[in-house]
């Protein structure tokens, strides 16, 4: 291996899987649903952030009440259909499976809650890659962001931030990273975008999902 790592956290969206088709379908019944006639740009919807966050910069007008009701009026559109619209990047399950059978350990750390990962993950057959699967809920009250995520992951399964690496598409995923003393390999082809400081600190960047597995050859 080229280079020396023991585990690997990832990202789920964006960076594993194309989600933002079945997103953006359940996105849209939602608005329609709960605030019919107001316009937004579906441009600029950021997939990866919380789903309320996601919400809130689309419509900072909708009162509370509102925003609740758009989440759940998209989860339940999502659990139903959008969910099933997701694919894999390709390569994916090769490298998975490479790395694997190489004795990293894989793990994933994900804003999606973790019914719907698990679901996700199942429905795309790549679930028994990983020895664990960390959710935003995945703990009472939810986890406060992607670092706390990470740090409870990491503690749980024994593992040095230093023998690790977290791969993932955005800033935020980058800023997780570093706040562990971790390790970023940054997913060019997911949904966000890298500033340009952090795109000097990643470890690496990929342009496609194989590209990963050159990298433990």
């Amino acid at each position: 291996m080229s280079v020396a790592a023991t585990s690997l956290l990832l990202d789920l969206d964006g960076t594993l899987i194309d989600s933002k088709p079945g997103i953006m379908e359940s996105y849209r019944f939602a608005a329609q649903a709960v605030l019919p006639g107001v316009a937004f740009d579906p441009a600029a919807v950021a997939v990866g952030p919380p789903l309320p966050e996601m919400f809130r910069k689309s419509f900072p007008n909708a009162t509370g009440a509102q925003q609740k009701s758009l989440t759940t009026a998209f989860r339940g559109h999502y659990a139903r259909e959008g969910l099933f619209k997701t694919t894999l990047f390709d390569g994916v399950t090769e490298v998975l499976a490479r790395c694997r059978q190489s004795g990293i350990n894989l793990y994933i750390a994900t804003n999606k809650p973790l019914h719907l990962s698990i679901s996700i993950l199942d429905h795309l057959k790549i679930a028994g890659f990983f020895r664990s699967v960390v959710a935003i809920d995945s703990v009472k009250p939810p986890f406060a962001g992607k670092a706390a995520m990470i740090r409870h992951l990491l503690n749980a399964h024994q593992v040095s931030a230093s023998d690790a690496i977290y791969v993932g598409d955005t800033e935020g995923d980058a800023e997780a990273a570093e706040a562990c003393g971790m390790r970023f390999i940054w997913a060019a082809f997911g949904y966000g975008k890298l500033s340009p400081h952090r795109l000097k600190s990643a470890f690496k960047t990929i342009q496609n999902f194989s590209d990963l597995g050159k990298i433990f050859e």
